[in-house]
């Protein structure tokens, strides 16, 4: 049973509702009460006008741009391709900047990404392995956040920090890898990635890092492979949040996992650069009951007492 999941039945039972389990296998749910009942399938996903290709537009990285571009939401300089026979021979049909992010339109939870690509060949070595459509997009840098936004409420927003260790002075980045996967519920992957983000550092596995220094791993968050995060709910700039509440209307989502970068999301987005990367149809709540640092949002308690109109407590 996936976490998201069992915290799903969990709040339904505290509230009061009634849940009849239907494919266990595949996580699908009835939930009701006297007057009203839903099928839930593991997550929610929401429209805002049930009859909206919502949570299909927001899969589909190109779309979402084309969107945003319309509503002015920030996002960086991207370009479209159907398959790797698109992508140009050479770097003066590019015109994006380097260093650049590959991701696969539908792409989801950074299966796909490759971020800091610094050269065009680095790239069509990428490219060339790529058998469907592809967005290439200017990197940003800053810090990575994922806001909650529910029926134009905030319920939960993280800074999600990348994967990282801390050196002792005496072990390798290997065993420092090792320990650190102790006590980690989600392990620190030694893969591709994490080689690759070393290697951009002039370091590998087998090197000791000096005492306190801090070793990131990807360059990305992920944390189902030892990234972390911290509950920012709180300082969410309003006018950010309104961004947020925009970039969702543009998909007609009631709910969205709106992810996005910046130097601070307690700061207005005319005094830094903020950057909107994509939406989420099926965010995943589990995230925002269990943050590394900080207050654990009861997101799905909040979803189902505006569903079942149940006041707070």
């Amino acid at each position: 049973m996936t976490k998201n999941f069992k915290l799903l039945l969990e709040e339904a039972h505290q509230l009061g509702l009634a849940t009849d389990v239907i494919y266990p296998e595949k996580e699908v749910v009835k939930i009701s009460d006297a007057s009203r009942k839903i099928i839930v399938k593991e997550v929610f996903s929401f429209a805002a006008n049930p009859s909206s290709a919502s949570a299909v537009l927001a899969k589909n990285k190109e779309i979402t741009y084309r969107l945003w571009e319309r509503e002015n939401i920030p996002f960086p300089r991207s370009r479209y391709f159907r398959n790797s026979a698109s992508f140009p021979k050479n770097i003066a049909d590019f015109n994006l900047k380097f260093p650049v992010v590959f991701k696969k339109s539908n792409g989801k939870k950074s299966i796909g990404i490759h971020t800091n690509i610094i050269s065009f060949q680095e790239l069509a070595k990428i490219v060339k392995n790529s058998d469907n459509s592809f967005i290439i997009q200017e990197m940003v840098f800053g810090k990575e956040y994922r806001m909650l936004v529910y029926a134009g409420r905030l319920l939960g927003a993280l800074e999600l920090v990348p994967p990282q260790i801390i050196g002792t002075g005496v072990d390798t980045i290997a065993t420092l890898i090792q320990k650190k996967n102790d006590d980690l519920q989600e392990k620190i992957l030694i893969n591709e990635k994490v080689i690759q983000t070393l290697k951009r550092n002039a370091l590998s596995l087998d090197d000791v890092p000096a005492k306190e220094s801090c070793i990131l791993l990807q360059e990305n968050s992920c944390l189902a492979e030892g990234g972390s995060s911290i509950d920012c709910t709180d300082i969410v700039h309003k006018d950010i949040l309104r961004l947020a509440q925009k970039a969702s209307q543009a998909l007609n989502m009631k709910l969205a996992g709106i992810d996005l970068i910046c130097e601070d999301i307690s700061v207005a987005p005319d005094k830094q650069k903020v950057s909107f990367l994509e939406t989420n149809s099926f965010p995943s709540l589990s995230i925002h009951y269990d943050p590394t640092v900080g207050k654990p949002r009861r997101v799905i308690k909040d979803i189902l007492e505006d569903i079942f109109d149940k006041k707070s407590a």
